[in-house]
């Protein structure tokens, strides 16, 4: 499963892309927000994990949106 969020200057390239991998790992890259290059990636293993590196990468706000996103989806 695959969710693209547009942000825009509150994080770093403007879009984040996660890509959730199974058994609570994920696949976190910040993209350009006009080339759609990555600018930055990690893995990460569990939501907590997720939080925290979205709240790294955005803020608090983005980071809380997107970890329940994945939290509320069912595969």
């Amino acid at each position: 499963m695959q969710k693209t969020f547009k942000i825009g200057e509150s994080a770093i390239g403007g879009i984040i892309k996660v890509n959730k991998l199974g058994k609570g790992a994920f696949k976190v890259e910040c993209l350009d927000y006009y080339t759609k290059e990555v600018v930055r990636w990690s893995y990460v293993y569990s939501t907590e994990h997720l939080f925290n590196y979205i709240e790294q990468v955005s803020t608090h706000y983005y980071a809380d949106k997107i970890t329940n996103y994945f939290k509320n989806e069912t595969l």
